[in-house]
């Protein structure tokens, strides 16, 4: 008989447009099964190739991880529907291996989670060459749930196999083809390659291609071992640890004990997988960080217009001819710059008035683009391309032809304010303008525009290093368009940043949350309660990237100290006297702004700030204690009225003392209409602040693990001991806790609308 290969593509059947990514939702594995069973019912078909499409379309990035939000019951397991059998992904992926006809999974695109289960459970697998492959559910709090933990250790080197479950990285076409997890990367038509396998399979027995048939390869001691160390590198459960490590538990069930079975595998990994699914906080939380990124970068306005659609497409179609300048060669700009050119916009113009200092950031961006190329992130050709399109110039002329311009001088109105209005007369009249200020008033920016170019104008908060932090608060203006939202929130995504629209008020939204807490990190130390130490110490135990002294040292004390003084709060480094705009009875501590006026510790460029740095240690990165600065706390604390004398406060204390003002504070900007929604809120700490993931952002974290009962009693508890205006709670947060709902919930039932701050956003 002659060889037919049947072609099962992977598709919900039911959706009105098909979906690009192809998740395996419980229609889409009803229509693999019963593609499946009628090939193999059908006796002119002699064996069967799976894809998601062309050579250039997704095989399947996964789950459908709304089910996940079903009863475990639902997602482990086969549903019926009428006279139809759901199958469960782990049921699919049986049918699929004990098919007695060879199964081809003929990949390109995504295939990650539940798309590459189901590869593995196929017989063969052959992909195209910019396949991506992997298994990202640790990511979501989850572990592989349909035999990834098994099938995978039984095909790969274990310790490849558990070092790409517990990171969840994607590997490209070459490395799953030298790892052995795909038999061939396809050089001609992805589905010529899939049918050549496929006659291939037609003369080898397919129990010999069944992956619940092998075993791990290996000494079971050193399996063990390797287990063992992978443990112990990983983060432990109290740090956010939980899915990576219950990985690795469900990963020893593939070899371990010494009569494992693949069913006892399974069942290990079912269990798991259902524990974490039900019972994990970390994982819930995970799970709503993943969700609230995709729905911070949704149009705030719905589905745009068809000409802001074609704008937007327009603008993104084609980035090599689209000209984008910066303003500004430092750090920021040259961060900004570099950001462009990796997403392939020329020319990129870069600006800057001091010919040093373009030349610097030019510099800078050479030695960024030769790492990249010394990393092999990079091709030697590419990087050439990259610096070709790069334009140094101390004209702001030199801009008139660009369609999109990003400001990012020296945080100063005034001189935002004269960059802006020579910009009115040098741009292209239909140029979006985009300021890169973190604290600075947009519509003040604005008002230096000419009226007709003032819907052209937003802010776009880039975070530092601009090349490497993800985040970016887009700041609606008074006068700010939705077609120049849509516009920079596409413009975003191109450059590769996770773009969150923002109203426009003092320090947006993750700054002027960050005000109450490093202010009460200054009140902390002067009352005695404890040291700089034990303060960093909290608050990365409770999992923040960095604490917030050494957050201070970083980015530079004098920032701080010199938008004090601008606000007239700080005292009068000549006469000493309080700033003029400091309220009589105001709390206040002068300990930050005299560690940088009277001993000049700016931070760790210049090598001392609230800890030392010393060169010769830690490349000038290690921050040591300070007698200096213990001395100069000791001289405050002396003084201090602070009722936290003779008393030394634990962690906890700390957490709530730094942590509560801060989300009092997102509340406050909810009620004002400066988020639109606090899972926003959530996103920007999570990119921008180093908020654990695992602990979902802040305002999830009060909802979820604070409660807002306890929050609210803790506020009024801390206003009483220390009063300060961002200790007395908001009014949502008494509404919430009135209503017995949490923020996120009020939210979701649309209880927020008819705000008086809607209009900002």
């Amino acid at each position: 008989m002659p060889s037919s290969v049947k072609t099962i593509y992977i598709t919900d059947p039911t959706a009105a447009k098909p979906n690009p990514v192809n998740p395996l939702g419980a229609q889409t594995r009803l229509h693999l099964a019963r593609s499946l069973r009628s090939a193999l019912d059908d006796d002119t078909v002699t064996s069967i190739v799976v894809t998601g499409g062309g050579s250039g379309a997704n095989f399947s990035a996964g789950a459908d991880i709304r089910e996940f939000s079903l009863p475990a019951t639902e997602v482990t397991s086969a549903t019926t529907v009428g006279e139809d059998v759901i199958p469960s992904l782990v049921d699919l992926c049986n049918l699929v291996e004990r098919s007695s006809k060879p199964v081809v999974a003929a990949i390109s695109g995504a295939c990650l989670g539940g798309g590459l289960e189901l590869a593995l459970s196929c017989h063969y697998r052959v992909c195209a060459s910019k396949t991506k492959l992997g298994l990202p559910e640790v990511n979501i709090g989850l572990i592989p749930g349909a035999g990834g933990t098994q099938r995978l250790p039984r095909l790969c080197d274990l310790g490849w196999s558990l070092q790409a479950i517990t990171t969840g990285r994607m590997v490209g076409a070459a490395e799953a083809r030298r790892v052995g997890l795909v038999d061939a990367v396809a050089d001609e038509s992805l589905l010529e390659c899939a049918t050549r396998w496929a006659a291939y399979g037609e003369i080898m027995p397919t129990t010999g291609r069944m992956l619940s048939r092998r075993q791990v390869r290996g000494d079971r001691a050193a399996l063990t071992t390797l287990c063992d160390k992978a443990a112990k590198k990983l983060p432990r459960v109290e740090k956010g640890g939980e899915a990576v490590q219950a990985a690795v538990q469900a990963i020893r069930a593939s070899f371990a004990p010494y009569d494992a079975t693949f069913e006892g595998g399974m069942a290990t990994e079912s269990e798991i997988f259902i524990k974490l699914l039900v019972e994990s906080g970390q994982g819930r939380a995970r799970r709503h960080a993943f969700f609230a990124e995709r729905v911070a970068q949704s149009p705030s306005s719905g589905k745009p217009s068809a000409a802001v659609a074609a704008a937007v497409k327009g603008m993104l179609s084609n980035p090599s001819k689209t000209a984008v300048g910066v303003i500004g060669a430092g750090t920021m700009g040259s961060g900004i710059a570099l950001t462009f050119l990796r997403a392939g916009y020329s020319p990129v113009t870069l600006i800057d008035n001091n010919d040093k200092g373009l030349e610097r950031g030019v510099a800078l961006i050479q030695k960024l683009i030769q790492g990249d190329v010394a990393k092999r992130r990079l091709s030697p050709k590419a990087a050439q391309a990259m610096g070709a399109a790069l334009v140094p110039s101390t004209d702001l002329a030199a801009l008139g032809k660009c369609k999109f311009i990003v400001e990012a001088a020296f945080e100063s109105l005034e001189i935002k304010k004269g960059i802006f209005a020579k910009l009115d007369a040098i741009a292209a009249s239909d140029a979006y303008l985009c300021s890169n200020t973190s604290t600075l008033d947009i519509d003040a920016i604005a008002s230096a525009l000419s009226p007709a170019r003032r819907p052209y104008c937003a802010g776009m908060h880039f975070f530092s290093p601009a090349h490497v932090m993800k985040l970016v608060e887009i700041v609606r203006g008074a006068e700010t368009s939705g077609e120049t939202l849509a516009i920079i929130s596409a413009v975003t995504k191109k450059i590769r940043k996770v773009g969150v629209t923002v109203g426009n008020c003092d320090g947006f939204v993750g700054n002027r949350m960050l005000n109450p807490y490093t202010s009460e990190m200054l009140f902390v130390v002067e009352g005695g309660g404890a040291s700089v130490m034990q303060v960093d110490g909290a608050i990365s135990k409770f999992g923040m990237a960095i604490g917030p002294f050494l957050m201070s040292d970083l980015a530079g004390n004098d920032i701080g100290y010199k938008i004090s003084l601008a606000r007239g709060l700080a005292k009068d480094p000549k006469t000493g006297l309080p700033g003029p705009n400091r309220r009589e009875g105001m709390r206040w501590t002068d300990l930050g702004g005299d560690l940088v006026a009277d001993l000049g510790r700016v931070g760790q460029k210049a090598g001392k700030g609230w800890y030392t740095y010393d060169k010769r240690v830690g490349k000038g990165r290690m921050p040591m204690p300070s007698s200096e600065v213990a001395a100069l706390i000791a001289s405050f604390t002396t003084k201090s009225s602070s009722p936290d004398k003779g008393r030394k406060l634990k962690n906890k204390e700390i957490v709530e003392r730094l942590l509560y003002p801060l989300v009092n504070e997102g509340f406050k900007i909810l009620e004002e209409g400066i988020a639109r929604d606090p899972a926003d809120i959530d996103v920007i700490y999570i990119y921008g602040y180093g908020w654990p993931v695992w602990r979902g952002g802040p305002m999830f974290w009060a909802d979820n693990e604070v409660g807002l009962p306890t929050l609210l009693a803790r506020l009024e508890e801390f206003h009483t001991r220390y009063p300060s205006d961002y200790y007395a709670p908001s009014k949502l947060l008494r509404t919430c806790v009135a209503l017995d709902v949490g923020v996120q919930e009020y939210y979701s039932q649309g209880l927020h609308k008819g705000g008086e701050g809607k209009a900002k956003l």
